[in-house]
């Protein structure tokens, strides 16, 4: 038994999900997974049955979230005040972080208020746009965000063909690589935002697969980081 856990790879594993940040993002994962499933049997016209339970799953692993994250207002106020006293950050990169926070606290703090209703400890007839408000927050902080990463490419494309290092020319072109990855991670999540609060109109398993993708892209991330 002790092959086993003391193989690199699972103590990695035990790291991995020693983490409620970590965990979330798993059931970020399964919420749009059965998000997609729950669409895919519609269409293939599984059972009502097999249909509801796939539904059941996406509220149920939605709402465990929504409990997992209830604190995270606070982290993306305090990453804004930093950001709004760094000095030496260029201006566009500073505002567009400010407000990205500022909307994502936003968009956590009106999520909390949805899993209230969803406990019962707010009324469910209280506050009857917190849903719809909180989607509309994550869509601006998402715009915040691609307009970070496009300052981004530009302010490290200037660098990269002024540098003249080997190394400086490594470091730039990975920091290019990540940005264009997290504009096309924002983008798609852009498109769920603005499915939700009905800018856009494409089916749950678009919304699905686009929520998958970054999930794994997020989950991908963190478990090159343990």
């Amino acid at each position: 038994m002790s092959l086993v856990t003391d193989h690199p790879t699972f103590q990695k594993f035990l790291r991995y999900f020693n983490s409620n940040y970590r965990r979330e993002k798993v059931f970020r994962l399964l919420a749009y997974l059965s998000r997609f499933l729950g669409y895919y049997a519609q269409r293939k016209g599984f059972s009502v049955e097999t249909i509801r339970m796939f539904s059941a799953l996406q509220g149920h692993f939605g709402m465990i979230r929504k409990g997992m994250r209830f604190w995270k207002p606070l982290n993306h106020l305090d990453l804004a005040v930093k950001a709004s006293l760094n000095k030496v950050m260029d201006p566009v990169l500073q505002y567009t972080t400010v407000w990205r926070n500022l909307f994502y606290a936003g968009f956590f703090a009106f999520d909390s208020i949805v899993w209230f209703k969803m406990l019962g400890v707010v009324s469910k007839t209280s506050f009857p746009t917190a849903g719809k408000r909180a989607s509309q927050l994550w869509a601006l902080g998402l715009v915040a965000g691609l307009l970070n990463g496009l300052r981004g490419l530009q302010v490290n494309c200037a660098k990269l063909s002024a540098a003249e290092e080997k190394t400086d020319v490594e470091q730039l072109e990975e920091k290019l690589y990540q940005t264009k990855r997290k504009l096309v991670w924002d983008a798609l999540d852009l498109f769920i935002a603005l499915n939700l609060v009905g800018k856009l109109h494409f089916t749950d398993g678009d919304i699905g697969l686009a929520g998958i993708i970054t999930s794994i892209m997020g989950l991908k991330d963190l478990w090159a980081t343990t």
